[in-house]
């Protein structure tokens, strides 16, 4: 009797024809005999999809999406949001390179972090407005040394104040960034202290307000908490300043379904964007999760298994440095064999080949496996903080990375080489 596997309906460009896992119809295992194992492979068409989703429920609204460049930051990806529309929203000067490279225009992008350096600064301010739409202030301090370095450069820019609500965005503790002790953004009252001291700065305009809760969101509740702090300290900086602002940005953090989570509606989150903000000028939102997460997986191929008693190991030439979201949170990805057959599906434990013992893909998971060198696996819905959160631990040069989009199979990265891994050591 022929096994079946039933994939999540978030991950619908992956599926199975003739009982063999494609992605947008391409043969997975073909992939992998081409470009080798292991390999991320992405969905331009669940890219599109995802983006068209957001746009169109938030129809009405000034909207301006500044993807989360964090979330996957290849430069193929970037310039696919990029021709859709999409600015960026950059946490390092490393992305804002990275958009430079990508051509994503300078007008759609926005710097936030809360570590800008004085040498980053420094070379941005000699672009126009610091080569960005605007420019995210996380701490006092760094607000003093950019009116400092503007002041002296003689530099004029757009600044917006993250702003930290306090508020439990009811998610994983690890990526909850809008509560008090978190060390992102601004309080209430270090944001009006500045705007009344430098409200009026000759060179550093105040234009907006920013705020990001948390990643992985799926309850509209803190949202509405958020939304409602922001819209009062809004009124509050408009009164100190003497004139509106001109945009405000709502962060991203919308959640995804890798398991059995219920994503919050679109149609109802752009009703909350319209019940707490009607005559914003502009407003911005920076998904990334939600653009990228079901458009990847990461394909893999089985080296050995191990069975002692009644537990199996599965041993992945993949590892936590490839995708790391299982050993640093425990995060669930759904796990799927690249082609059907007739074996029962059985608990394994699914690891890599990294020296610690946090080194897990899964736990006790039933997989339609026998454990044979050779067979080949797709970890699912990890197209995004997969291959930008992965590293060369153990000395494991990063794998390759391909693009299928509009019928078209691209390499999109090369994969490392040991030379690579030893370039710039002296």
């Amino acid at each position: 009797m022929k096994k079946t596997f039933q994939l999540p309906k978030a991950t619908d460009s992956f599926f199975y024809k003739k009982d063999r896992l494609t992605v947008d119809g391409v043969l997975l295992d073909e992939l992998l005999e081409r470009f080798g194992s292991p390999l991320y492979v992405y969905s331009g068409t669940s890219i599109r999809k995802s983006y068209q989703a957001i746009t169109s429920s938030m129809k009405g609204l000034p909207l301006q999406i500044c993807y989360a460049v964090k979330a996957n930051s290849n430069l193929q990806i970037l310039r696919l949001l990029s021709s859709l529309g999409a600015g960026c929203d950059l946490v390092s000067y490393g992305e804002w390179s990275r958009a430079e490279l990508a051509r994503v225009p300078r007008e759609r992008r926005v710097l936030s972090g809360v570590a800008k350096t004085a040498k980053e600064l420094e070379s941005l301010f000699k672009l126009e407005n610091a080569g960005v739409f605007s420019v995210h202030v996380e701490s006092a301090m760094e607000f003093e040394l950019i009116v400092l370095m503007a002041n002296a450069m003689r530099r004029k820019l757009r600044v917006a104040f993250r702003y930290n609500p306090d508020v439990d965005a009811r998610t994983l503790d690890k990526i909850s960034t809008g509560r008090k002790k978190d060390k992102f953004g601004l309080t209430r009252e270090e944001i009006l202290d500045l705007a009344i001291t430098y409200g009026d700065d000759d060179f550093v305009r105040i234009e907006g307000l920013s705020i990001h809760i948390g990643s992985q969101i799926t309850s509209l509740k803190p949202y509405d908490h958020a939304f409602s702090r922001l819209a009062e300290l809004k009124e509050e900086l408009e009164a100190h300043l003497g004139r509106s602002l001109s945009y405000l940005d709502l962060g991203g953090g919308i959640g995804v379904q890798y398991r059995d989570e219920r994503p919050i509606s679109l149609p109802d989150y752009a009703a909350l964007v319209k019940k707490h903000f009607k005559k914003v000028p502009k407003i911005l939102l920076e998904p990334g999760r939600s653009l990228l997460a079901s458009a990847g997986a990461l394909l893999s191929e089985v080296v050995y298994s191990k069975e002692r008693g009644r537990n199996r190991t599965l041993i992945l030439d993949a590892g936590m440095n490839d995708l790391v979201r299982p050993a640093l949170y425990g995060a669930y990805h759904e796990i799927a064999p690249l082609i059907l057959g007739q074996t029962d599906a059985v608990q394994w434990d699914v690891v890599g080949g990294i020296c610690e013992s946090s080194d897990y893909f899964a736990k006790n998971r039933k997989l339609a496996i026998e454990g044979l060198p050779g067979e080949r696996l797709a970890i699912l819905s990890s197209g995004a903080y997969g291959f930008s959160m992965s590293s060369t631990y153990n000395s494991r040069p990063r794998i390759a990375e391909v693009l299928v989009d509009q019928g078209k199979v691209k390499l999109i990265r090369k994969r490392e080489t040991i030379k690579d891994l030893v370039r710039h050591e002296v």
